[in-house]
């Protein structure tokens, strides 16, 4: 396995190879079967057959049980990428607390830990809680094999830029660039940057109870109202506006 090899095929969606695609569909989703994965990469089974032995050749992916979800006949066998092909981490920034969690690739949570704050903590204050809470679990998981950092925050961003559009409850946030703040924590390692409304949308039609929908509206309520429409099923969000 390497690192940089399976980093390309997660972040690069122009490269439209079997491995790709059958990569990306087992890091978005989790444990599939062969069957599963034919739907949703649109590949021929013959196609997902060969490229699945491949992988499982270089130990890229391993199987970790069977799916029973397919009804009547013999369970599929469920396949996953390797857990120690690498992990992620996603940062939440929330407006009166700060939230880290390691994953590995294989969607296993390593570690979830929550500090609160005050409201309109400065960034730097966020930087090094963020430190803090890492530190904090470096005897659970190494920084080597981290694949990409994932933030979200609680305030408009330019998800291209990585910048805090306006702040919101936030306002110290404002012109942060999200990237070059906590680039020095994880340096050479990609790091994603949305809205926590388009962040929880996401994840709903990835994992959660919008799973399978291409219309709906997430709301997140917290020191104010937030949320993301979805339409289409193509991650159109919008943010709402955040009222106190």
């Amino acid at each position: 396995m390497n690192k940089i090899e399976l980093r390309s095929l997660l972040s690069d969606r122009s490269v439209g190879t079997p491995t790709s695609r059958i990569v990306r569909a087992l890091s978005e989703r989790g444990a599939l079967s062969a069957a599963q994965i034919s739907r949703l990469t649109g590949l021929a089974k013959s196609t997902v057959s060969t490229t699945l032995a491949e992988l499982r050749r270089t130990d890229m992916v391993v199987e970790v049980g069977t799916d029973a979800a397919g009804g009547v006949g013999r369970p599929a066998t469920a396949l996953t990428l390797n857990p120690k092909a690498g992990r992620c981490i996603g940062i939440l920034v929330g407006q009166t607390e700060i939230q880290v969690i390691v994953a590995d690739v294989a969607h296993n949570v390593l570690s979830d830990r929550v500090i609160d704050l005050e409201v309109d903590y400065s960034p730097e204050t966020g930087v090094q809680k963020v430190r803090e809470l890492i530190e904090a679990e470096s005897g659970r998981w190494s920084k080597k094999g981290l694949l990409g950092v994932g933030i979200a925050a609680g305030g408009p961003v330019n998800p291209k830029s990585g910048q805090m559009l306006r702040a919101g409850g936030m306002p110290r946030w404002a012109g942060v660039d999200m990237r070059e703040l906590f680039g020095e924590l994880f340096p050479d390692v990609p790091i994603f940057c949305d809205n926590e409304s388009n962040c929880s949308a996401i994840a709903e039609m990835t994992w959660g109870a919008a799973k399978g929908y291409e219309d709906f509206i997430v709301y997140t309520l917290d020191l104010g109202v937030g949320g993301a429409i979805v339409s289409g099923g193509a991650g159109d969000a919008r943010r709402f506006g955040r009222r106190r």
